[in-house]
């Protein structure tokens, strides 16, 4: 390869990144975009809390029914049509929700919005592996991270400007994503679509191929949406006012956007499971000590900002290790299995860290989420799994099935 050349590739795959993040930074803004538009504007017509959460949060539900079917249009359309025809339909689908204000109509374009914005997703994460090395994988998958965290976080704010009356709050959503949609739309590279398996039971065989991978994400799924539910209640049961327990949840947040880079660089540079593992020993901790730093605000607010960083590590550097282990072919199921993990952790989170806080009020929430952090930790450290890691920068270990690289 000359140096013009390689100079060439290298612009070539910074332009495919920056465009890839950009959509992400819209899809993230959706998700920290709708759901409080939609529970605001229910919350004012009267809606019961059951009508709004079932509403808000059917869009996972898609995710989960919807997902074997990603890999099969993945192989056929390719990745960059994947992507534009997901936040494509996303912006119909914010505009017709004025225009059809019924609890049925929202309850089925939340539905289809789900869908189509898990095509995007999936597209996205599967596209930065194809063209991410193994070098900088895990800085690229935290550097996703962080601009999808920064678009949920910017969701409400875009929600302060707007409002929550009228067709001004649908219109700047729909702006908003295709404004991040434009450097999609300018790129020329797409790679070629890869035909990919999608069948019940490939998918199975792909949860099978990596199950550290896929605790990890099912642990991520189950202390995130936990920690964002019911860390304000916790904080009220702990004697906090309500201002002080809702910004708990802020700082835990704000982790995401701060610590996913540092986190990156030291899995590129130790290695991912070593990084897992610190990421993982530090969500065992971190909710053990949330009781006694409430006394203290130096404490609380840098221990909620690592343990918040620390915590998104579970998926973003799980990500990573699907780009290492799976073969192209493969890779789209097992972004699909993973993200499909990830949902299913996130819808049972909530139920269960309220059915511990009832049993052990208000401990027994930062016991479950100890524990579920410590079964990760647990599996990264397991002798089997951890004499099958490999270190950075050695030879891959031969695999019986040649599809999986590790």
């Amino acid at each position: 390869m000359t140096d013009a050349t390689g100079v060439a590739a290298v612009r070539s795959r910074t332009r495919t990144l920056a465009a890839i993040l950009a959509s992400t930074l819209g899809v993230g803004l959706m998700f920290g975009f709708q759901p409080p538009l939609l529970a605001l504007i229910l919350e004012r017509r009267g809606a019961a809390s059951a009508e709004i959460g079932l509403i808000t949060g059917v869009s996972s539900v898609a995710v989960i029914l919807f997902g074997p079917l990603y890999p099969y249009l993945i192989g056929r359309i390719g990745l960059k049509r994947a992507l534009v025809a997901g936040i494509a339909l996303a912006m119909v689908f914010q505009e017709l929700m004025p225009l059809l204000p019924t609890l049925t109509a929202w309850f089925v374009l939340r539905f289809l919005t789900g869908c189509v914005l898990g095509l995007t997703w999936i597209a996205s994460e599967v596209w930065m592996n194809r063209i991410s090395d193994d070098a900088s994988r895990s800085s690229v998958m935290a550097t996703y991270g962080t601009v999808f965290a920064a678009g949920v976080v910017a969701g409400p704010l875009v929600l302060q400007l707007t409002g929550t009356t009228g067709l001004l709050p649908f219109h700047a959503g729909v702006v908003c994503l295709g404004l991040t949609l434009l450097p999609m739309l300018l790129l020329r590279d797409d790679p070629a679509p890869t035909p990919q398996a999608s069948h019940p039971g490939h998918l199975l065989r792909l949860l099978r191929a990596a199950p550290v991978v896929m605790l990890a994400a099912m642990v991520a799924g189950l202390v995130e949406s936990t920690d964002i539910s019911l860390l304000p209640v916790f904080g009220l049961a702990s004697g906090m006012d309500e201002r002080a327990s809702l910004m708990l949840v802020t700082a835990f947040l704000a982790g995401n956007v701060v610590l996913q880079l540092p986190v990156g660089r030291i899995a590129d540079r130790w290695g991912r499971r070593h990084a897992l593992a610190v990421c993982a020993a530090a969500g065992v901790a971190g909710p053990l000590l949330l009781k006694p730093a409430l006394a203290s605000t130096l404490l609380l607010w840098p221990l909620l900002l690592v343990w918040g960083g620390t915590m998104y590590g579970f998926y973003t550097q799980g990500i990573a290790f699907l780009g290492e282990t799976f073969a192209a072919e493969d890779l789209a199921g097992a972004n699909t299995v993973f993200v499909m993990v990830y949902c299913v952790g996130g819808m049972l989170g909530p139920a269960l860290g309220g059915v511990a806080m009832d049993l052990w009020r208000p401990l027994g929430l930062v016991a479950f989420l100890s524990i579920a952090a410590a079964l990760l930790l647990l599996g990264l450290l397991w002798p089997p799994a951890a004499a099958r890691a490999r270190k950075p920068g050695a030879a891959p270990e031969p695999d019986p099935d040649p599809r999986y690289r590790e």
